[in-house]
């Protein structure tokens, strides 16, 4: 009988067994890791192959102008997305689209890369598809798996009025955005109000993106809705009512088509905006949904600079406009006697330079009252050599030039008011000398302004010192409470320490500058409307004198003011006061047919 010796030794043995035992507590804390560890990731992915995510866009909430007429609605358009991991198994997928959609491959794969965010998550490749092209993808929708379209809610803009710099515009969330947006619920390709009152009240007119789930087979292809997944309906955006009145904003722009420059109407009594034109604009239906490149390009790098706000920030000088400060300082610290004449020759020699008046052969003698109406320069040269520059930057920040008026629209520019300190700092002590000082007292020089700061200057003259803060947003319609909710309702500053009898003279002076024989804002009067006003004419070493004329219509129930700047308009007696004129009587019928309204109901 044969056997064979075992040579394994004890030790052998349970090393054999050790390593045995060893593969098993691998593969046992292995599945373990699998199963129980890594249980949500892998069942994720799981139901990643069967159930496709399907968002659904909201549409933003309609904006409306103060007498309910509509300016901005919704409507919709057809999308293409593709889920990436499908055309990652089937390649051929982007031949076809190419053909279909007449868009290159490689152009398809880069939009695919830019919009990705997931291997089974719709990236938009193509957006406002035309009816037959989206018919030719649902017939072929079995040859085409991964290929989705969806709905999605643009912005459309039935009022036939621009009104492009109120409203703002919509911009796609990219990467850069979602490290500031994200935490807020944005996803890249969101659609959000990068401008205008779109962006600054986002949170209001933004809705509730909905979604739903699609059970889809092995090949991609949607087999059913997924019931045991509830659907999230999406909800509109609240609704938003601006101050605008549209009949006076489409009349506004119609006044400055063709020219380039800004008209702002408002109630100086409580800063609601009625009017807000910048000119040259553009057309807002060129932002209703995702803006193509190289129509931002166009728009962006056009020399006429549609997309700059110049209501509030173009910067200019003031011209004769800001000669207002000037007098009510005078007549405040008592710095002339209002009764005190200078005589006016057509110009003032101060050194070896000679400061001109815009009235060649002069304007004769003229006391505080007359120089304001008629605008006269030399009067104020010599006003101004007499009263501490400090004083009158004083006077021009107790209107806070120099800040921001606050108006609820994005990138208001502050202008510059100079002082001493300025003047040091920019030229050095002995740097700057008395005629910086005529040059600004006549709104020349270094001073700067919005045509927003030199309306709310003219608001406070035409209310006798009250500081609104301009504004658009009036109230919302909240759809979720089936309520509306009053906006900005600040209450204005004052300016309290201006006695009586100076606005008793100013406002004087302004009604006259429209209404006298000789006042330079005649063109702005209209028989049996008390219009006020003020002219000026701003040098500009870049060709032809700006023109600008700021007033205010006083009728029994408000008080509205305007500011108009037109560029190149030339003197302010001309161009930006008969605009005015036109403005005022258009304003008075508009007051007059509300009070009728309210009187028969």
């Amino acid at each position: 009988m044969f056997y064979s010796q075992n040579n394994v030794t004890s030790g052998q043995r349970n090393v054999f067994y050790i390593l045995i035992a060893a593969v098993f507590l691998i593969l046992a804390a292995r599945l373990y890791q699998l199963q129980i560890v890594q249980y949500n990731l892998f069942m994720g992915m799981a139901e990643a192959n069967r159930i496709r995510v399907v968002s659904q866009e909201a549409p933003r909430g309609i904006i409306y102008d103060r007498n309910g007429a509509i300016i901005v609605d919704n409507k919709s358009q057809y999308n293409i997305s593709v889920i990436p991991y499908e055309l990652q198994r089937n390649r051929e997928i982007y031949a076809e689209l190419s053909k279909i959609l007449q868009i290159p491959e490689e152009e398809l794969r880069n939009r695919v890369k830019k919009n990705w965010r997931g291997q089974w998550l719709p990236a938009r490749i193509v957006e406002d598809v035309d009816f037959i092209t989206l018919t030719e993808l649902e017939e072929r929708r079995l040859e085409l798996p991964g290929v989705t379209y969806s709905l999605q809610p643009i912005r459309a803009f039935p009022s036939g009025t621009n009104l492009s710099q109120v409203l703002g515009y919509l911009r796609e969330v990219d990467k850069n955005d979602l490290k500031v947006v994200k935490d807020y619920g944005y996803r890249a390709g969101d659609l959000i109000g990068w401008n205008g009152v779109e962006r600054e009240y986002e949170n209001i007119l933004r809705g509730i993106r909905g979604i739903s789930y699609v059970q889809v087979n092995v090949y991609g292809q949607e087999v059913g809705r997924i019931q045991d997944k509830r659907r999230i309906q999406s909800r509109i955006g609240n609704d938003l009512f601006l101050t605008i009145d549209l009949e006076l904003q489409q009349y506004a722009e119609s006044l400055l088509d063709g020219q380039k420059g800004a008209i702002i109407v408002m109630d100086a009594d409580n800063g609601e905006i009625y009017a807000l034109v910048s000119k040259p604009d553009y057309l807002p239906n060129l932002f209703s949904g995702i803006v193509a490149a190289d129509v931002w390009d166009k728009l962006r790098n056009d020399p006429e600079k549609p997309l700059y706000n110049r209501a509030i920030q173009g910067t200019y000088p003031a011209g004769s406009t800001f000669k207002i400060v000037a007098a009510i300082a005078a007549f405040e610290r008592k710095i002339v006697d209002p009764k005190a004449t200078f005589y006016c020759r057509g110009g003032l020699r101060l050194g070896r330079r000679e400061f001109k008046c815009w009235k060649e052969s002069g304007h004769g003698r003229m006391d505080l009252n007359n120089a304001v109406i008629n605008s006269c320069n030399v009067y104020f040269y010599n006003l101004i050599q007499r009263m501490d520059i400090d004083v009158w930057a004083e006077y021009a920040r107790k209107f806070k030039f120099g800040e921001c008026t606050g108006i609820d629209l994005y990138g208001e520019s502050q202008g510059v008011i100079p002082n001493k300190a300025f003047l040091d700092h920019k030229y050095g002590p002995r740097g700057w000398t008395e005629g910086n000082k005529l040059n600004l007292v006549i709104g020349q020089g270094d001073l700067i302004v919005t045509p927003i700061q030199m309306l709310r200057l003219i608001a406070a003259v035409g209310t006798r010192g009250k500081l609104v803060t301009p504004h658009l947003g009036l109230r919302y319609f909240d759809r979720n409470k089936v309520q509306f909710f009053p906006l900005n309702q600040s209450k204005p500053d004052s300016i309290s320490d201006i006695h009586e009898s100076t606005w008793d003279m100013i406002q004087s002076a302004l009604y006259d500058v429209v209404n006298s024989a000789t006042g330079t804002g005649r063109a702005a009067k209209s028989r049996g409307l008390d219009i006020y006003g003020k002219t000026g004419t701003a040098q500009n070493p870049h060709g032809e004198d700006h023109s600008w004329f700021v007033g205010f219509l006083k009728s029994e129930s408000r008080t509205i003011a305007l500011s108009v700047l037109v560029e190149h308009g030339g003197a302010g007696g001309g161009e930006a006061a008969k605009i005015s004129g036109n403005l005022f009587r258009l304003i008075q019928n508009r007051i007059n047919s509300v009070q009728v309204v309210m009187e028969e109901q």
